[in-house]
């Protein structure tokens, strides 16, 4: 057999081996994403302008809300006992 034949037939096979597989991997399903997070910030801008001179200033305010984890729960600390000594 010609060397170029067999080449041939190794790459049709290798084609159709590539094409089932992509053909079985669109069958799967596929992973459901969560959406994302509301953002835990907020942003206000208020401009002010000076009567006098006329000159705009900008004010930004950036907030930024956090929670923390909670802490697992510790007993309260127990209080000193405090011994008294007695007069000889």
């Amino acid at each position: 057999m010609n060397f170029r034949i067999v080449c041939c037939i190794a790459m049709g096979v290798f084609v159709v081996h590539i094409g089932v597989v992509m053909l079985i991997a669109q069958f799967r399903p596929k992973p459901h994403y969560a959406l994302p997070p509301k953002p835990n910030f907020t942003s206000t801008a208020t401009v002010v302008t000076d009567p006098q001179t006329g000159e705009k200033t900008t004010y930004r305010e950036i907030t930024v809300s956090t929670k923390f984890a909670p802490a697992p729960s510790t007993p309260p600390p127990v209080p000193p006992q405090i011994e008294t000594a007695t007069a000889p």
